[in-house]
């Protein structure tokens, strides 16, 4: 990892969800991966690292992932990366599950799509697209100098629910042990909720994984 970036952990949102801010002191930029919920927090977090926030990265397009977007995208005007499939799922108020659990009727949208393999540029690092559908039809997990910042895909010791719209439990658990589980033991995992956790744990003790 470049020793001029920082990586901050904030616990945001109605269900603790972990929003990733990389701060590139060098350059003065910022990325953030799922912004949660309290974009002036957010902002916050990285003007205090005396950075700019240069874009955003959904993992998914969930409701809990997603409540600072707007509020962000505002202040920042930063451009916001998903997974291609992540335009029907941010455009419908049912698939993002802000209506139903959310208790809003509201749409979201990106300024850029990736698939699985593409690189998002942040300065001389890059964020490594897995496509990992399964938990919803659009989600991915990132990887960045040998991290991976893996949203709601799996958990320590779980994985990511598969009962709302376009989520689907066969696909998800293919996708943790095509994408994920090939990775080395020691490549550390770090979710969309909960504590950091790695390969090798999940390979041994998750029982979804069994």
């Amino acid at each position: 990892m470049n020793k001029n970036i920082k990586i901050k952990r904030l616990i945001l949102g109605p269900v603790a969800t972990n929003c990733y801010v990389f701060c590139d002191t060098a350059r003065k930029k910022a990325a953030v991966i799922d912004p949660a919920d309290k974009p002036e927090l957010i902002y916050r977090t990285a003007e205090d690292e005396g950075c700019d926030i240069e874009l955003v990265i959904l993992t998914h397009g969930h409701y809990d992932h997603i409540g600072g977007l707007k509020g962000l995208k505002s202040m920042t005007g930063a451009p916001v990366y998903c997974h291609i499939n992540g335009v029907d799922v941010l455009g419908d108020p049912r698939k993002n599950c802000c209506e139903d659990i959310g208790g809003r009727i509201e749409t979201f949208a990106a300024d850029e799509t990736v698939e699985d393999g593409d690189e998002i540029a942040f300065g001389d690092q890059k964020f490594k697209v897995i496509y990992t559908p399964g938990h919803t039809i659009d989600s991915m997990c990132l990887a960045l100098d040998g991290m991976v910042f893996c949203g709601d895909t799996v958990f320590c010791g779980s994985v990511g629910r598969t009962d709302l719209p376009t989520g689907d439990m066969a696909t998800e658990l293919n996708s943790i042990k095509k994408k994920l589980l090939v990775l080395s033991d020691e490549t550390p995992l770090y979710p969309g909720h909960g504590e950091a956790t790695t390969v090798g744990y999940e390979r041994k003790h998750n029982f979804y994984l069994r």
